[in-house]
């Protein structure tokens, strides 16, 4: 799969191919396609060789949700001695918007003036949340996730492509997971009648249900649509609110509003491109075209899907997690109108 186009590789190595040290950060929508973009940019480097990895490479990643100043000081230990081999040592930061702000500052300093070996690559979903010195020390690079992969997709599941596209083209996981193995598709579509056939009050998310393997994500999705097609269809909002709140209480209720506000955004997407524009062939959700066509797109659709965008975009779970999820259905419920009257 090729991660990246040939113009992007061949500008990153350049950049890393400058006498002094750089710095550079890949920003995107998907912090784990982000950092497999940026291992595949360091192992194409023509010198690396793999028992380089203990000298040469350092990674820093959030602990317990942050990046604190102990972690700056690894990466002054790690650009202390020159590279055992080639002529870069590595850093990659990923998500690195978690570092708290003594770390932040004190990053700043190894960027303003960085070893003429250095090669630091830094990932992050919100660009705008990270220092604005940062910022400016930092050349930036958005990647997403290429159609090539994803057209990739289509070709070798075909039909039943319908059951992961849309997970697919947001979740890099997903759509790494699906293109190394099949899946069971028959397992997929009974948890769907499941679903269809449970009360609102009745759904449930257990154990099972509650990891991060593709298949427990694509269950999830099933759970949130069938939520979120209730809060459209049904005519007594608030009630259909009550019957699915508590879903999104608890330790892990952000983390769940987070992904239906996700899947909300997706649709408003949607429902824009088929309303507003020709580009059908961006669709993610092509499983539920012809449920789509049977709205309009409210006259508040757009700041509905800036909303979810913008918070997406952020990375703080201080918020109430009932009041994301309340903003999120009151958001679907008002930007889809029925085509023969509406609400």
């Amino acid at each position: 799969m090729d991660l990246l186009n040939r113009d992007v590789y061949e500008r990153l190595s350049r950049l890393f191919a400058r006498a002094s040290g750089g710095s550079i950060t890949l920003t995107g929508r998907d912090g784990d396609f982000l950092k497999v973009v940026s291992m595949s940019l360091i192992l194409s480097d023509p010198a690396w060789r793999e028992e380089r990895i203990l000298e040469d490479f350092l990674i820093i990643e959030p602990v317990k949700g942050n990046i604190g100043i102990e972690a700056i000081r690894e990466i002054e230990a790690h650009f202390l001695h020159r590279p055992s081999g080639g002529q870069r040592k590595y850093l990659l930061i990923t998500q690195c918007d978690r570092m708290t702000v003594e770390a932040s500052n004190a990053l700043l300093k190894i960027l303003e003036e960085p070893p003429r070996f250095a090669a630091i690559i830094m990932t992050t979903t919100t660009w705008n949340s990270l220092l604005p010195t940062i910022r400016s020390r930092s050349t930036r690079f958005n990647v997403e996730i290429p159609d090539s992969a994803l057209e990739e997709l289509k070709s070798e599941y075909r039909g039943r492509v319908l059951y992961i596209y849309a997970s697919a083209s947001e979740n890099f996981d997903v759509l790494n997971h699906f293109l190394r193995k099949d899946c069971n598709f028959d397992d997929l579509e009974r948890f769907a009648d499941e679903i269809d056939s449970t009360c609102l009050e009745k759904l449930r998310i257990d154990e099972e249900l509650e990891a991060k393997e593709p298949l427990s994500l694509l269950k999830r999705r099933i759970i949130y649509l069938r939520i979120v097609k209730a809060l459209i269809v049904n005519r007594d909002f608030f009630s259909t609110f009550r019957k699915t709140n508590h879903l999104f209480a608890g330790a892990t209720g952000f983390e769940r509003s987070r992904e239906l506000v996700k899947i909300v955004r997706s649709l408003l997407r949607d429902q824009l491109l088929i309303t507003r524009s020709s580009s059908w062939n961006r669709i993610c959700n092509i499983d539920l075209i012809e449920w789509l066509m049977n709205y309009d797109a409210g006259p508040k659709i757009i700041d509905d899907f800036l909303w979810c965008d913008r918070f997406l975009r952020v990375r703080t779970a201080s918020l109430n997690s009932t009041l994301v999820f309340f903003r999120a259905a009151y958001s679907v419920r008002r930007s889809f109108m029925e085509r023969n009257g509406g609400k």
